[in-house]
């Protein structure tokens, strides 16, 4: 079975084309500045870059059909038809998030839920349209961040809000981020040799979006994300957990709008708002050696978001067993990783520092009670396989 993957931003496509028998790379592709008139277009036939251009690319709709003549033009396949489905990292769909084929009701919770992924639904929905339009026989599924953190419980997701609130209005605790954590856990699992029944791991996701997720047993419990992917961490721009009495205030202050005080939140906040330099923690670490205080108060801030999390976590599971870190922080910042290990040395974790300093998958000593994983997340396989189970599974429906 072929089938492509894509991941789509407000001003990007990126697509994988796979052959799930094998789960080989066939292709694919990346395209970026959608919307403007100097687009710039890379494609890869398997690891090899076979095609780069910059030209207009007005929508996302262009984009789609840009990729699937690229990969008929080039014989990677000889009809539309050779590809019988296309997953999507989907964002946000209320209470149709999962893994689901992309019916007119699915499409429809999507138009509803805009406004809690204002970057993301827009786009996809146009490259999902154009998709039904060039490929009718496919099978379109949504691989929904917020499913993988569906069978939470109840107390965990929802708020002290009215209950109204949850009742009518789908208020809870949504988490982001899930197909990231569901690889990482499900390695972590492997890695460890831990039994399938009786596992605690907490999957730290840190990058310029950042989340941490409690998983126990084969399930997700919790996560630091909420209603939307503003909330949880201090993030690059965004400003994480705050109290919602803050607006009011420095919309007063400042008289400004409600709206203009949410994108200064989610635009000019996070580490970016703190530091004052950059939203990169590679710079912000730069300026942190050059003596820079406000670049060592945001990153003392998101270390410090990330032990607050992981304590927390470790106690609503009654321990755990490993902590995984990914994404281009939890993969790359060895002294964040050092900082966060030592300060579970009470709970009997160990960092082995060569190991560490040498980014290998386990970073804790043979003797640590917790282990400590460097996992290489892939968004892309975990989409895929949600798409061939979503499939199989409508094919065996009855008629």
């Amino acid at each position: 079975m072929k089938i492509i993957v894509c991941n789509i931003g407000s001003t990007s496509f990126k697509f994988q084309l796979l052959d799930m028998s094998s789960e080989k790379l066939i292709a694919k592709g990346y395209t970026e500045r959608v919307g403007s008139p100097d687009a710039i277009i890379n494609y890869w036939q398997g690891d090899e870059k076979v095609f780069s251009s910059t030209e207009s690319i007005p929508k996302q709709g262009n984009a789609v059909k840009h990729a699937l003549d690229f990969l008929l033009n080039t014989g990677i396949i000889s009809s539309l038809n050779d590809i019988e489905g296309v997953g999507f990292k989907t964002i946000q769909a209320g209470d149709k998030n999962g893994s689901v084929l992309l019916t007119g009701e699915v499409l429809n919770a999507m138009e509803e839920f805009r406004d809690l992924a204002p970057a993301h639904n827009p786009p996809y929905l146009e490259a999902i349209y154009m998709f039904m339009e060039l490929l009718p026989s496919a099978k379109l599924v949504g691989v929904f961040e917020p499913g993988f953190h569906i069978n939470a419980p109840d107390y965990a997701k929802v708020y002290g809000a009215p209950y109204e609130w949850y009742e009518k209005f789908n208020v809870i605790k949504y988490g982001y981020h899930g197909a990231s954590h569901r690889y990482v856990t499900g390695e972590a699992v492997k890695i460890l040799n831990l039994p399938a029944e009786s596992h605690k791991i907490i999957s730290c996701h840190l990058g310029g979006s950042s989340s941490v997720c409690a998983f126990k047993n084969g399930t997700a419990v919790d996560t630091s994300m909420g209603f939307t992917p503003q909330s949880g961490l201090i993030q690059g721009t965004r400003v994480g957990d705050i109290d919602p009495f803050v607006f009011p205030y420095i919309m007063k202050k400042k008289n400004i709008t409600l709206d203009e005080a949410l994108k200064e939140c989610s635009k000019n906040g996070g580490l970016a708002g703190l530091s004052g330099i950059s939203a990169d923690m590679r710079e912000i670490k730069e300026a942190v050696k050059n003596g820079n205080k406000r670049a060592k108060l945001a990153r003392d801030k998101f270390i410090y978001d990330v032990k607050r999390y992981i304590g927390e976590f470790a106690v609503i599971m009654e321990g755990v067993d490993a902590i995984a870190f990914t994404g281009g922080i939890g993969e790359r910042d060895i002294e964040l990783r050092e900082e966060v290990i030592n300060s579970l040395s009470f709970m009997g974790m160990i960092i082995d520092y060569q190991k560490n300093r040498n980014n290998e998958t386990v970073v804790t000593s043979k003797l640590s009670g917790i282990a400590g994983l460097v996992i290489a997340t892939n968004e892309e396989i975990v989409v895929a396989r949600e798409t061939v189970k979503v499939i199989n599974k409508q094919a065996q429906m009855p008629k």
